[in-house]
């Protein structure tokens, strides 16, 4: 995967941390272009919004899914991911665009 998609989803996730005042989280340890980046800051955000992210596993892409689903379902976004790769990362764009486009709008 290649650096600008993994700083294009950071910076996303950022602005969302951001939005729901979430500054501190263990951040500074992780490689910013890993899965594991990606599952920590989607971890903040469901604990934010009332999630348990203990009980979603951590390991790959495919299992960030439930996360953004989860953050979707919260901020009551329709997202239909029937033809969308849970493994790709064309997929966690999409529902983090969602996320963005409702967040910014408001």
């Amino acid at each position: 995967m290649s650096r600008s998609t993994y700083m294009h989803l950071q910076n996303i996730l950022n602005f969302l941390l951001d939005d729901h005042a979430i500054s501190d989280f263990g951040e500074s340890t992780l490689d910013i272009e890993s899965y594991e980046s990606l599952h920590a800051k989607a971890d903040a955000l469901c604990s934010a919004c009332g999630g348990d992210p203990a009980t979603w596993e951590n390991d790959s892409l495919a299992q960030l899914q439930p996360k953004l689903d989860f953050l979707l379902e919260h901020h009551e976004i329709e997202f239909d991911d029937t033809d969308f790769d849970p493994d790709s990362l064309a997929t966690v764009e999409a529902k983090l665009t969602e996320l963005y486009n409702a967040h910014a709008n408001n």
